[in-house]
């Protein structure tokens, strides 16, 4: 049988004095000659995190074990230039910052076995995804896990021969059989559905409220911004009520109930910016309530 061999793509270490964030867009505040080189052991995301809300990042080698330095350079500096391979897609800042945390992970772990990431076997890999799963994370979690080893294999024609992956993770059997369990696709809410016989009512009921209600309330809305909008020069309480209030005593226009048929003092209050001082025994019979609330 012949065997087609796939011809290894030359490999070529980035210089010391690159600029790990060329070909990003900067902030206005930021200068690429002042950014991070590739030979820092700390590379700082600020000058291309655009966005003012967003907290300091920075990509710290000196938590990685030495023998893995290089390589985890190689991988992000590809990531933060947008040197993908086929088959891959750019991604952002902050999902950089993520997969870098990740990685850490897994390069920690992979120093206890070997030096080498080419000293990792099938059943390494499928050990190491044994323990990301039995972290018990959300999902979500474990997918990043899982995708920055994968990027190891990926992106391995950017990385030094020596520690280039022998075997892509995601197809290993225990790999593909956890993905399998994963059911969500393409973010779906997997909250059970209401029922139409419970939805259909309940969106009825709602158009007909709509339908009713709507100028009514309108109208309560523009009285309501009609009295927000009066400026309140009265020293007394009752002043200020009498003001906002002109017409509490028609009985087609009562003062806001509460309940027993007691004005609501908050209500009364809010136009007024007071609270009404008086107990509710001591409100006058022309605020009170026309009809229960109901």
């Amino acid at each position: 049988m012949t065997t087609l061999t796939l011809p290894v793509e030359a490999w070529r270490p980035v210089p010391a004095g690159t600029r790990v964030l060329a070909g990003r867009p900067l902030r206005e505040d930021a200068v690429l000659e002042d950014t991070s080189v590739f030979a820092d052991d700390v590379w700082l995301l600020d000058p291309v995190l655009l966005r003012a809300d967003r907290q300091p990042a920075i990509l710290n080698f000196t938590g990685l074990p030495a023998p893995y330095v290089a390589v985890a350079k190689h991988l992000f500096h590809s990531l933060l230039t947008q040197d993908t391979p086929p088959g891959e897609t750019p991604i952002t800042i902050s999902s950089i910052h993520t997969y870098f945390s990740c990685a850490r992970r897994f390069f920690l772990w992979a120093h206890d076995r070997t030096d080498s990431l080419a000293d990792l076997t099938a059943e390494d890999l499928a050990t190491y995804h044994q323990v990301v799963v039995g972290l018990r994370q959300a999902p979500g979690s474990t997918k990043r896990h899982r995708r920055a080893v994968r990027m190891l294999w990926a992106y391995r024609t950017r990385l030094p021969v020596s520690q280039r992956l022998v075997c892509d993770p995601v197809r290993l059997p225990t790999w593909q059989a956890w993905t399998r369990t994963q059911t969500r696709q393409g973010g779906e809410n997997l909250t059970a559905r209401i029922p139409e016989q419970v939805m259909a009512p309940l969106l009825t009921w709602a158009l007909r409220w709509v339908d009713d209600f709507a100028d009514d309330v309108l109208d309560a809305r523009a009285v309501r911004a009609a009295l927000d909008a009066r400026p309140t020069t009265c020293t007394e309480p009752l002043e200020a009520l009498a003001v906002c209030w002109p017409t509490s005593g028609n009985a087609d226009f009562p003062c806001p109930p509460y309940r027993a048929g007691r004005a609501d003092r908050r209500r009364l209050g809010r136009p007024t910016s007071r609270i009404w001082p008086g107990s509710s025994a001591a409100v006058p019979s022309s605020c009170r309530a026309r009809e229960p609330c109901g």
